[in-house]
């Protein structure tokens, strides 16, 4: 049984070398999806399109390495995007960060501002980036990937859940 097709469509996937990103990479590919493979670690992101590739066909997968607190990286993320496989239908916002484990009273200010400008501003970043080819198509979804952190409290990734709150 096939629930929804995606032929046709291009996902940008961030975090999708590992874990829940890679998994729905891989799910949207085998929907027909063309998908991204991003994250800060060039070789895992080879691996994971290459696997996708031999799985689904050329062009289902292509791998881009950027890190999501690079505002650069990002804009070449979507440029590259754009020139290998086409108009952006799908931004799957998944990579975050949390440099820092334990309570929120130790935590300093580098690493209170780089939850959130990864974890939020990132995201922000790559919205504005890729909206205007979905406002083109007249169609088009983002996802931002949360967390049950950004539900319930926690005395040792405060920081990171209230990040995710905000997402």
């Amino acid at each position: 049984m096939n629930l929804f097709d995606l032929s046709g469509r291009v996902a940008l996937v961030t975090g999708s070398s590992r874990g829940i990103g890679r998994a729905i990479a891989e799910r949207m590919a085998e929907h027909g999806a063309r998908v991204v493979i991003s994250s800060r670690k060039e070789a895992a992101c080879v691996e994971v399109a290459a696997a996708i590739t031999a799985r689904h066909g050329a062009n289902s997968a292509v791998a881009i390495p950027a890190s999501i607190g690079s505002k650069d990286q990002l804009q070449a993320l979507v440029a590259r995007t754009r020139a290998e496989l086409g108009p952006i239908s799908i931004l799957v916002c998944n990579a975050a960060s949390n440099p820092h484990y334990g309570s929120m009273s130790g935590i300093g200010d580098d690493q209170f501002r780089k939850i959130f400008e990864n974890n939020v501003l990132a995201n922000h970043w790559l919205v504005q980036m890729v909206v205007p080819d979905m406002v083109a198509a007249g169609d088009g979804a983002i996802i931002v990937v949360s967390s049950i952190a950004g539900l319930r409290g926690s005395s040792t990734i405060g920081a990171y859940g209230i990040s995710k709150a905000a997402d």
